[in-house]
């Protein structure tokens, strides 16, 4: 099961928030050694955390968080932008009320599957983000990844496309790319990894405006 966390919402998951910031820490600093992610009370929480960004939670049946991921709208501060723009190689990034960031992708390294072939906790974090994008109305997403990330995303699915060539980045290749989102997308990403039905959780909100109105609000 994943839950999507917007700003509408953001007061009755405290508690899973807090679950969410030490995750990240636990899986970036720790796991993944981005040092200067390191914070003296182990909650990876930056500038981005603002009540505009949308969480997607994946949790077990104990409660535990298993995937976690945040989108952010271009519309405002995001990494691209305002991190390390020098990744585009003066390319311009497509922006809009459409167009969101895709950042701070985690799966937790305890709950990988051990064989091989498609992952069930990997295509359950996929659909996650992609059921995300159909409810809010968001098209496309813009990603900054190891380049051998833009394969699996076609693989699964994505339409894809580059915005700059690959370059170094913290010792680490990285390239930005564009990813689209239709219900096709969705539909391969279940047939890949064998889905049958949903997996996101969305709460009632009370409010009636398309998607894109409720976030704005």
């Amino acid at each position: 099961m994943a839950i999507l966390i917007t700003k509408q919402i953001l007061s009755r998951h405290s508690e899973t928030l807090e679950k969410v910031y030490r995750f990240r820490h636990r899986f970036f600093v720790d796991h993944k050694k981005w040092t200067t992610l390191v914070k003296p009370d182990e909650r990876e929480i930056d500038e981005f955390d603002t009540p505009e960004a949308v969480h997607i939670v994946g949790l077990d049946e104990s409660g535990d968080v298993s995937t976690y991921t945040r989108l952010l709208p271009t519309t405002g501060p995001h990494l691209l932008r305002d991190v390390y723009p020098e990744i585009l190689q003066g390319s311009p990034a497509p922006t809009g009320p459409d167009i969101w960031e895709w950042t701070r992708a985690a799966i937790n390294p305890f709950k990988r599957d051990s064989g091989k072939g498609a992952s069930q906790i990997k295509g359950e974090f996929y659909a996650a983000v992609i059921e995300t994008c159909l409810y809010l109305g968001i098209r496309a997403l813009l990603v900054e990844a190891h380049p051998g990330l833009v394969t699996s995303a076609i693989e699964v699915g994505f339409h894809t496309r580059r915005l700059a060539l690959p370059t170094e980045y913290r010792g680490e290749p990285v390239v930005p790319f564009f990813c689209e989102i239709t219900e096709r997308t969705l539909a391969r990403t279940q047939e890949v990894f064998g889905l049958s039905s949903p997996v996101l959780r969305v709460e009632e909100t009370g409010v009636e405006a398309p998607a894109l109105e409720r976030l704005a609000q």
